[in-house]
């Protein structure tokens, strides 16, 4: 770390704001150049950070491991975390963002219940000033600039591929024929984009019969239910795709119980234990990990940098941040670096905009969303915010976005 560095890094970790004023004076006398955000102005107002997460419920292995990278970051950037689980329940977690100003949280990370949540909690956040990013879920056409500089971004893995990806695995396992039992989600945006992926990959393989559709809601003993009901519904089935890895773990219970060793399986998310059994080589042939500690990190950086002055550009409050088709060769070292390794093998404050304004490194393939393509065919285009509306300057910057991540992405233990 070089000198101007440190510098940097240490205006950012002092909370007094007249402390902080006078050694930014001080450095800047001695010709250190600051961030413009570690600067005088709107910085002093919010010169403490106080981030929470706000998601389902920490029971569950991804949630676990998005736990542990947004508490990595809190800690990298010296903020102080707080933990708040909705446990699925729209109305507790409105109550919980309503109490955020009471606790002090001037920044929030979210994975809601429903995507027709995300419009209330960002309009709650503006009101109270809290830096917000919403994960996974949104509504169709809803974007940050139609609430304010406080919804800093939505972000979300690309599902689409991440089906596609998947699925392609499972139905070169089975040799390309035979019917494929589908077990779907919960009734999502997310559970859509998994299912338009899955079915991108069928139409290349024209051998293959996808059945059932039941859903599972992400639940691994409702999908148990549903594979009872599947085997005896499909006694001729080839495979299963699960839409997550929790259904796809509690689908294998029955096969293994019914001795279908035979039948294939793949799912999504990449958990430990999903990991743990496609690195076997047996059954469970593919998953994908939206590499759910990177997922939280990245999120608590981007509201640490709008806390302390950085504004995002129009592409970039709409991300893509990148995931992995773990398959038997590749699943054993993702799960290591991702779940078992005692620290996380990024350097979250090196993603940081304001902490590294020139070298800063998103350590991960993050890219922009186009609106047009992510929500293509769906009613209500006619809502998009007028941000969007010059294609000439909109696809001019979305090239400019991909290309400075691309250029930036330095690093990381997947490069």
């Amino acid at each position: 770390m070089s000198h101007e560095e440190e510098i940097v890094r240490a205006v950012s970790r002092i909370q007094n704001p007249v402390s902080r004023r006078v050694f930014m004076q001080l450095a800047t006398a001695a010709g250190v150049s600051l961030p413009l955000g570690l600067r005088g102005g709107p910085a002093f107002a919010a010169p403490s950070g106080k981030a929470a997460t706000c998601v389902a419920t920490l029971a569950n292995d991804y949630w676990a491991a998005f736990i542990k990278g947004f508490k990595a970051t809190t800690s990298a950037l010296k903020i102080d975390p707080v933990e708040l689980y909705h446990d699925n329940d729209a109305a507790r977690e409105i109550s919980q963002v309503r109490g955020l100003p009471t606790q002090g949280v001037n920044m929030l990370i979210n994975t809601v219940v429903a995507a027709g949540e995300v419009p209330m909690v960002a309009k709650l956040c503006q009101e109270n000033k809290v830096y917000y990013s919403a994960i996974w879920e949104i509504p169709a056409w809803f974007t940050p600039s139609d609430v304010g500089d406080y919804f800093v971004s939505y972000m979300t893995a690309n599902s689409v591929e991440a089906g596609y990806q998947v699925a392609k695995e499972l139905f070169k396992s089975i040799g390309g024929e035979g019917e494929v039992v589908h077990i779907k989600g919960l009734a999502t945006p997310t559970d859509d984009a998994r299912t338009a992926g899955m079915m991108k990959a069928a139409a290349e393989f024209p051998g293959i019969k996808v059945v059932g559709g039941l859903r599972g809601d992400w639940v691994r003993e409702k999908a148990r239910t549903v594979m009872l009901s599947m085997v005896t519904a499909y006694p001729n089935m080839k495979a299963v795709f699960a839409q997550n890895d929790s259904m796809a773990l509690g689908a294998l219970s029955v096969l293994k119980e019914r001795k279908l060793t035979n039948v294939k399986i793949a799912g999504i998310d990449g958990l430990s234990e999903g990991l743990q059994e496609v690195a076997k080589g047996e059954q469970f042939v593919a998953t994908n990990t939206s590499l759910a500690p990177y997922q939280a990190g990245f999120a608590a950086v981007m509201l640490f940098d709008a806390l302390n002055g950085w504004k995002p550009s129009l592409a970039e409050r709409l991300l893509y941040t990148g995931s992995l088709t773990a398959t038997a060769g590749t699943a054993a070292s993702i799960d290591e670096k991702v779940y078992k390794s005692a620290e996380l093998p990024f350097d979250f404050a090196k993603m940081s905009r304001t902490l590294h304004p020139d070298n800063w490194d998103p350590q991960n393939n993050v890219y922009p969303i186009d609106p047009a393509t992510q929500w293509a065919g769906q009613a209500g285009q006619d809502k998009l915010n007028a941000a969007y509306g010059d294609a000439a300057k909109w696809k001019a910057e979305f090239d400019t976005v991909t290309k400075l991540y691309a250029d930036h992405y330095k690093s990381g233990p997947f490069k």
